[in-house]
């Protein structure tokens, strides 16, 4: 059984009551003429003072429209941190692949229509299923922690470095061309051999390295980077294949 976070059963609760209490007026005011019935009442009562009357109805009406705008706010509040979450990888912390596609999306838009370089590279850490099998899956769940926190260390604030899967990892390089995307993969090789990922004595990686062409799609972008990764593990792993089949090691 699902259970709703308290913050958010509240916000919807309140948001119901807001919604029954608009509806009991729509049938108080319409439905049983209420208007006319006090119109009448009025008429039969001359000397009952209306300003009472109508300070209490402006008090209700100004209290449940500052009780409706909290109770919005705090709804779309709840929305942005619902949709953060959804856009966020648990292990990493970093953009998730629903993410990443919305992103390659829209810099291959960005990228066409002001003819500016954009690469991608698709990074794959190297034996990764050895390292669940010899020390567990939480020293592997630490791995994954670290190496994002490498690929955040070395990407640009307009990059995008997101979780594409399993030990498979993604960053998206707006005005970027396969020179700087591969200094890029060239960095991250470098940052690995220097990071202490104890227990673990190393952990390397294999990268593709694509750039936007003019019969690009983000899909036939992803396959060409995703062939140049698979080239690298077939050259022996921890290095990066990029255009013509550049193929050059991360480390000595």
């Amino acid at each position: 059984m699902k259970y709703w976070p308290y913050r958010e059963r509240r916000v919807w609760i309140e948001l119901a009551w807001i919604a029954a209490f608009n509806l009991a007026c729509f049938l108080l005011f319409v439905y049983f003429e209420l208007f006319d019935k006090l119109d009448d009442w009025f008429h039969s009562h001359p000397d009952t003072p209306l300003d009472e009357v109508m300070l209490v109805g402006f008090s209700l009406a100004v209290s449940m429209t500052v009780f409706a705008i909290r109770r919005l706010r705090e709804a779309r509040g709840l929305l942005k941190v619902l949709r953060r979450q959804a856009e966020r990888d648990d292990i990493t912390n970093l953009a998730n692949r629903r993410r990443a596609n919305q992103m390659l999306q829209r810099e291959t838009e960005r990228s066409f229509r002001s003819n500016r370089p954009f690469s991608v590279l698709l990074i794959d850490i190297d034996h990764f299923k050895c390292i669940n099998d010899s020390h567990g899956h939480q020293i592997g769940d630490a791995v994954l922690h670290t190496f994002a926190k490498v690929l955040q260390t070395r990407a640009r604030l307009l990059d995008t470095v997101a979780r594409w899967g399993g030990e498979e990892f993604i960053v998206v390089c707006p005005e970027t061309g396969q020179l700087g995307a591969l200094q890029l993969a060239a960095d991250i090789g470098r940052l690995l051999q220097e990071t202490d990922f104890a227990p673990v004595s190393a952990v390397t990686a294999s990268i593709g390295v694509a750039t936007l062409q003019e019969d690009d799609t983000p899909d036939s972008l992803i396959h060409r980077a995703d062939m140049r990764l698979y080239a690298a593990k077939q050259a022996g792993r921890n290095r990066v294949v990029g255009e013509f089949g550049t193929d050059e090691p991360l480390s000595a």
